[in-house]
C-alpha cells in the first residue's frame, strides 16, 4: 500500500499504517508505502482510512496493489463535499491463500 497527500490515520486489520494524524503536520510527512503482506489475514481484511483536517491539494490517494496491479483506489476527489474536519473511509480486501509452488517444474 502506498498513499500521499493531507494528514490521514490508515490501519489495517487494526495495525497502524501511518503515524497518528495531528493537524499543522508537515503533509510531505503523510507519504507512506508498506508491504502489508504479513498482516493480511486470509478472507475478509479490514482497511480504514481517517482523513483530519479541510481537503487539501494535492488530494489523498491511497493505492494497494499486487505484484504491480492495482487492487484498490481511494482518492479524496471522489468523497462527497463535507464541512466535517475530518473523513472516515472504510473497506474490506479479500486475500486468499497463494497456492503453494514446489520446485518441480
Amino acid at each position: 500500500m502506498s498513499g500521499a497527500g493531507n494528514r490521514i490515520v490508515v490501519s489495517l486489520n487494526t495495525f497502524a499504517l501511518t503515524e497518528p494524524a495531528v493537524e499543522g503536520l508537515d503533509p510531505s510527512r503523510d507519504g507512506f508505502t508498506y508491504d502489508v503482506t504479513s498482516w493480511l489475514r486470509p478472507g475478509r481484511n479490514i482497511l480504514t482510512v481517517v482523513l483530519i483536517g479541510s481537503t487539501a491539494m494535492p488530494p489523498f490517494r491511497l493505492v494497494a496493489e499486487r505484484a504491480g496491479r492495482s487492487l484498490l483506489l481511494l482518492d479524496e476527489t471522489e468523497f462527497l463535499p463535507t464541512v466535517t474536519p475530518w473523513r472516515l473511509w472504510t473497506t474490506t480486501i479479500e486475500a486468499l491463500l497463494d497456492p503453494v509452488v514446489n520446485g518441480a517444474g
